[in-house]
Parts: structure tokens; C-alpha cells; sequence
């Protein structure tokens, strides 16, 4: 009886081993996978500040973004991703950087602001997890591949200085897992810095185009002040003394009569020069404006070309008397200048008008031609398409005054040239 209670307690003492030896190992197994999670995470974690250190130094825009998706991609351990941006002007949501999947094709294509879990994403700028898409009726199918389906994904909001510009999403996690709250919180801190460096790009971005342009506009001053010297009080110096010298001759020979009709005629083109010449002046600095305002300015102006251009021109004030901002003033001036500058070069206009309409709230002015027109379908300011850098030029002063410009044409219909000018924000402080 002894023996078999011996055995007994032998045998309960073995199946409690095994069954604390079975704990054991279920533990050792949990904190394996723990510093498995841990491991991963701090590696995630110094990607994330390798990241972080690129990020400060790429001003590169499009550079910028590749990295950003390309990191973001390699933090969550995800098999593709994108990264799409707000375009404002249009309300849409383009895609900037797509990688993995075989979806590298939509770079470029834009989809409406509000669709898919993106827009709800940009539009309530919370982030998102969605662990299978197919049961999500947010999910956008617009542009899905034929060659890559999408399992789960997580979208988060790019937010700078208060400011939503995109989202950046991520696809699939490549263990097959689902993403899990720590990935969308590591990826939410990861779209923090990277939205405040993609603004920043974008700003050298801007200030570089900025540069160019108006390195650009000079080019084009000094261009057409070179050609408007040479076809304007260049050719008639150069008649003056062709005309001197024949006068000169005329004397040698005691011909006195025809050298009184001779001055006159170098009289009169010396004063068609000084006219010119006191034109182009204007043009490089309208003292009138500075001094006495918009309309007095134009009324100079209007006589000026009156004086030296082949096409009559009439100025209608509407009662407008009135001072803007000197700002505004200046680039409403330079707008009319500008149009009146294209009228000279490819109107062939005979009649031209300048309009100025006032209501409450906007002045609106207007520049109108007969001359022969142009197809408007052809015109793009915003590509710079025509050649029409002075196109491009009015449109941003415009929009430098919050203003709107818009032009009307048809070929043998004349044009119309229509800045729109809001009073309130323009008013003299």
C-alpha cells in the first residue's frame, strides 16, 4: 500500500513539473516575443531618427517625398505606400510618390478631395486604421491595380503649422499581420516632422521659382526696353543726323530755303523722339502715379501713347477718383501697362479702351482692342504656354492684390483684358 502511494505522489509530482515546465516555456515564448516586438520597435525607432536628421537637410521637394514614403514605409514594416498632397486650387488630392505594388503609374494622377479613406482621413484629419479594406465602404476603388490587392491599411493626416497638406499612407503589413495601434502611433510622429519639412521644401521651392521669375521678368525689361530704344528714339536719332548732315550740305551750297524746310522736318522728329523717350521714362518709373494716383497716371499715359502709337486710345474713369494702396496702385498700372504692351506687339489694333467700373465692393478696369484677336483655348498662364511671360505677369500681380484677371479673345474679334479689385483689402491704411 505504501509502494502505491508512493508512486502516486511520484506520478502527481511529475504532471505538476510539466505542467509549471509548460508555463515556463509559455512565458519564456511571450517574453520572446516581446523583445522580438521591442527589438523591432526600437529599430523602427532609429530609422525614424536617421529620418529625421535627412529630413532637415532635403530641400529637394520631390527628393523629400520620395524619402518620406520610402522611411515610412520601412518604420510599420509595410509592402507599399503613397503619398498624396492637396491641391487646393482644384480640390483634389494628388498623388505624389507611390511605391511598391506596381502602383508607380498613379504618380501624378490627382482623385477628388473627398473620396476614399484618404479624404476621410484629410477631411476629419484623424488617422486611421482599417484592417481589411473590402469591409470598409469608405475604401476608394478608383485606382485599384489589377496586380496588387489591398489587404489593410493605415492613412495619416500631414498637418503643418495648423495647415492639412496631404496624407501618407501605408500598405500591407509584410509579416501578414495586422498593422496595430503602435504602428499607426509611430507613423502619426513620423508624418508630424515630415509635414513640417515638406512645408519647408516647398518654401525653397517657391523662393527659387520666385528667384527665376524675376530674373526672368528683368531679362524681359531689359529686352524690351533694347528693342523699344532701337525702334523708337534710336531710328529717329539716327534720321536727326541724317538730317544735320544733309542740312550741313545744303549749307555748303547757299541753299537756305530748303534748309529751313529741312530743320523743320528734324524739329519734328526730334520732338516725336523726346516724346518717346519721356514714354519709355514712364515706363521705368510713373512719378505721376507716386504723386497723384491712378487715374491721373493713366490720363498721362493714355496721352503719351495717344502721341506715339498708330492706334487711338480712350479713357473712361467711370467717376473713379479715389487712392488705393500704393501697392495696388503700382500693379494695377503695371497690369494696364502690360496689356497695352501686347496691344503694341501683336494687336494691330486701330481702337483701344480703358474701362474703369467702381461699385461698393471691387474697381474693375478693363483694357479692350479691335485688333485681331486670339484663340484663348491656346493660352495657359499657369504653364507659361504662348511664350506669354507677360501673360503670366499680370495674373500673379493680380493674385498678389487678391484680385482676378481674365481674358477674352477671339480671333478677328479684338480682346479683353479684365481685372477684378477688391476695395476693402486695397484701401489706403
Amino acid at each position: 500500500m505504501p509502494q502505491g502511494r508512493n508512486q502516486e505522489r511520484k506520478i502527481l509530482s511529475k504532471t505538476k513539473a510539466e505542467e509549471q515546465l509548460a508555463v515556463l516555456q509559455k512565458t519564456y515564448a511571450g517574453f520572446q516575443q516581446e523583445y522580438q516586438r521591442l527589438s523591432e520597435r526600437t529599430m523602427a525607432l532609429q530609422v525614424l531618427q536617421e529620418m529625421t536628421l535627412k529630413l532637415t537637410s532635403e530641400l529637394n521637394l520631390q527628393t523629400l517625398l520620395e524619402n518620406i514614403l520610402d522611411s515610412a514605409i520601412k518604420v510599420v514594416g509595410s509592402v507599399a505606400g503613397s503619398l498624396l498632397l492637396l491641391d487646393n486650387f482644384n480640390d483634389e488630392l494628388v498623388f505624389k510618390v507611390v511605391l511598391g505594388g506596381g502602383g508607380e503609374t498613379l504618380e501624378g494622377q490627382s482623385m477628388p478631395k473627398d473620396k476614399g479613406i484618404a479624404g476621410w482621413v484629410l477631411k476629419t484629419r484623424e488617422p486611421l486604421i482599417v484592417d481589411d479594406v473590402s469591409q470598409d465602404e469608405r475604401f476608394y476603388e478608383g485606382f485599384q491595380s489589377s496586380d496588387f490587392h489591398t489587404a489593410n491599411i493605415i492613412c495619416v493626416p500631414l498637418v503643418a503649422r495648423g495647415d492639412i497638406i496631404g496624407v501618407l499612407q501605408v500598405l500591407n503589413k509584410s509579416s501578414g499581420e495586422q498593422f496595430i495601434r503602435e504602428d499607426m502611433e509611430l507613423l502619426m510622429t513620423f508624418a508630424a516632422q515630415s509635414a513640417t519639412a515638406i512645408e519647408n521644401a516647398r518654401l525653397v521651392q517657391e523662393l527659387r521659382e520666385e528667384r527665376d521669375r524675376i530674373v526672368a521678368l528683368e531679362e524681359d525689361v531689359r529686352k524690351r526696353l533694347a528693342r523699344d530704344l532701337h525702334d523708337g528714339p534710336t531710328q529717329l536719332l539716327a534720321a536727326i543726323r541724317m538730317g544735320l548732315e544733309f542740312s550741313r550740305k545744303l549749307l555748303a551750297h547757299d541753299m537756305t530755303p530748303q534748309v529751313d524746310q529741312e530743320l523743320a522736318e528734324l524739329y519734328a522728329i526730334a520732338d516725336r523722339a523726346l516724346k518717346q523717350t519721356r514714354t519709355l521714362l514712364f515706363d521705368l518709373r510713373p512719378a505721376v502715379l507716386e504723386t497723384q494716383g491712378l487715374v491721373p497716371a493713366l490720363e498721362f499715359y493714355a496721352q503719351q501713347i495717344q502721341q506715339t502709337e498708330d492706334f487711338s486710345i480712350v479713357l473712361k474713369t467711370g467717376g473713379f477718383d479715389r487712392r488705393l494702396a500704393s501697392r495696388t496702385e503700382k500693379e494695377i498700372f503695371s497690369v494696364v501697362r502690360e496689356a497695352l504692351s501686347n496691344i503694341k506687339k501683336h494687336a494691330k489694333a486701330r481702337e483701344v479702351w480703358i474701362i474703369l467700373e467702381v461699385d461698393e465692393e471691387r474697381l474693375t478696369i478693363t483694357v479692350r482692342d479691335n485688333g485681331r484677336g486670339f484663340d484663348t483655348t491656346k493660352l495657359d498662364p499657369a504653364k507659361g504656354k504662348e511664350g506669354s511671360l507677360g501673360m503670366i505677369n499680370m495674373h500673379e500681380r493680380a493674385q498678389m492684390i487678391g484680385g482676378r484677371l481674365s481674358v477674352t479673345s477671339e480671333p478677328g474679334q479684338g480682346t479683353s483684358v479684365t481685372l477684378n479689385v477688391p476695395l476693402e483689402q486695397n484701401a489706403v491704411e
